[in-house]
């Protein structure tokens, strides 16, 4: 599982997409359109794997003992003096190309207007235009383009989004190049950097026995619940709630409409470990229980509505889809909120420049009932970038020579341009050394090329407090993580069973919303099993036969 609060929070994206969307459905499971491999045949596929030597981190990670499941890398809490570059030739042959991407704010200036993308794409030796599209819509632009076969040359997909899509199966093999015959082992030896990401990641970007993406790593996690620590300090608010009514009178304590200020943007997801609710399917008695059939399930929408009922989540996010949660936090309007780990360092990226105070932190997980707690689990990739198909070898070749600079880890020149832009110009060193944006950085700068591809992942924040903050939630989480049946198997969702997702959590968040009783749950679960969740049982449970797990 990955989210787009998982990624940034990835940072996060769903008819083929980041957030969710349907599309028709094609192959019923059990067919074509839904595998799954163990992670020893989806090895042979990938990058032989060449750690590339980087700057060893201040505060060191977890290392993951569960199959599939990425580790914690680290952090630092201080950026380097002195980096280094990973390249020493170009990286482009002076191409031009598209890139579609999602972005979660205000979008920055194009290609000609801005000098952060003129500079960055001169020190890569090829021109890369983005197409940027608002991530809270990006589903709906992302198959519209897939369906009119309009692609640009790199398109990226959130997990999250595909997870959603009824015919992705089918249509990333229509869509996108297979790279298998450029990346597979040793093949991958003139991509350095892309060989330095891990096998793990690589193996979610495998579809039909094929490796049809470059993968971005994610953190474990695919949300914590982050509340402004600056406003909680200055109010003497709660920062450690024990159970979901210490949560649920923190709200109260907390929302004030005559103020601007309520407590909760739509907090669903993190309410679902918060009360227990499996991550997606739990094996009870040989047989696999989906989350929606679980009482737990029925305890959380009942406890979520309750907020929404008495209006302790802002009326932007209760009355709309696609409320921007991230300015309502930054804002102050909003106090608590579930997001990516790193959306944390996003928004601080975005606010202290004008607010110094402003701080989040997250919530130490914990259960309903005061007891043990759990915590669900990224996959191990999270976005996908993907290469439009049909263009010739030199082409291909020279856009993964793109993706390889755009994967240049932490301490590196190429991350610095990337992230920050130009020294002197979009970005100073503080008296601490920390890079701070310009007024023209932060006009100029966006979380662009970060996206073509990923790089190992560290909390590599310019923000020492909030980065110990960060690792230590991280290491101190990590016991709770929850297995999965599935871990280590890359399954391809059955198409039906995709298209279900978003129908069916529609009609769950108007239980939440107040706008159907709570008594419906049982007939939305009907309609679900009978629409092609018992379907999707049956292949699931062969997936676990085959794999010895039944």
């Amino acid at each position: 599982m990955t989210t787009r609060r998982g990624f940034l929070g990835l940072v996060g994206m769903s008819a083929l997409a980041l957030a969710g969307c349907a599309t028709p459905s094609t192959p019923r499971p059990g067919t074509g359109g839904a595998t799954a491999a163990a992670a020893d045949k989806l090895k042979t596929l990938t990058p032989t794997y060449v750690p590339f030597a980087g700057v060893k981190p201040d505060i060191p990670g977890t290392v993951s003992t569960l199959p599939g499941v990425p580790d914690i890398s680290g952090g630092f809490t201080s950026y380097p003096a002195n980096p280094a570059a990973a390249l020493t030739q170009k990286a482009g042959k002076g191409g031009s190309y598209k890139a579609m991407t999602p972005l979660w704010g205000p979008p920055p200036p194009g290609l000609d207007d801005n000098s952060y993308f003129q500079a960055v794409n001169a020190d890569i030796g090829a021109t890369v235009e983005f197409q940027i599209a608002d991530g809270m819509t990006y589903a709906d632009k992302a198959i519209a383009r897939l369906a009119s076969g309009d692609l640009p040359e790199l398109m990226v997909i959130p997990s999250w989004e595909i997870d959603k899509m009824a015919d992705f199966n089918t249509a990333v093999d229509k869509a996108f190049e297979d790279l298998t015959p450029y990346l597979q082992g040793d093949k991958a030896k003139p991509y350095a950097l892309l060989a330095n990401l891990p096998t793990a990641a690589w193996q979610w970007s495998v579809w039909n026995g094929k490796l049809m993406a470059v993968p971005f790593p994610t953190e474990p996690y695919p949300y914590a619940l982050l509340f402004r620590k600056d406003l909680f300090d200055k109010n003497g608010w709660n920062q450690n709630p024990k159970n979901a009514e210490e949560l649920y009178q923190l709200g109260k304590e907390i929302t004030d409409p005559k103020a601007n200020r309520w407590a909760f943007g739509a907090i669903h997801e993190m309410a679902w470990p918060i009360f227990k609710v499996p991550q997606e399917w739990r094996l009870e008695g040989g047989k696999l229980v989906h989350k929606y059939e679980t009482p737990e399930f029925e305890l959380m929408l009942a406890w979520m509505r309750k907020l929404y009922t008495e209006e302790l989540v802002h009326p932007d996010v209760a009355g709309s889809k696609s409320a921007n949660e991230k300015e309502l936090i930054g804002a102050g309007k909003i106090l608590i909120y579930r997001d990516g780990l790193g959306a944390w360092k996003e928004l601080l990226q975005q606010h202290t420049p004008k607010n110094p105070s402003f701080a989040l932190n997250p919530f130490p997980v914990f259960a309903h009932d005061g007891g043990r707690p759990i915590m669900y689990h990224n996959n191990a990739a999270g976005i996908f970038t993907f290469i439009r198909k049909g263009l010739p070898k030199a082409q291909v070749e020279e856009l993964l020579s793109i993706l390889n600079w755009c994967a240049a880890p932490y301490g590196t020149k190429e991350y610095e341009l990337s992230y920050f832009g130009v020294k002197g110009k979009h970005f100073d060193l503080d008296s601490s050394g920390v890079p701070k944006l310009t007024d023209l950085g932060t006009k100029e700068v966006a979380y662009t090329y970060g996206f073509l591809g990923g790089r190992p992942l560290y909390v590599d924040w310019p923000f020492p407090e909030a980065a110990k903050a960060n690792i230590e939630w991280q290491n101190a989480t990590f016991q709770y993580i929850e297995k999965t049946p599935f871990d280590g198997i890359r399954v391809q969702r059955p198409s039906k069973y995709s298209g279900l997702q978003v129908p069916t959590e529609d009609k769950f968040t108007d239980i939440m919303r107040g706008r159907r009783p709570v008594s419906d749950v049982k007939q939305i679960v009907t309609e679900w099993k009978r629409d092609g969740g018992d379907e999707a049982r049956e292949f699931y449970m062969k997936v676990l036969r085959d794999n010895g797990r039944a």
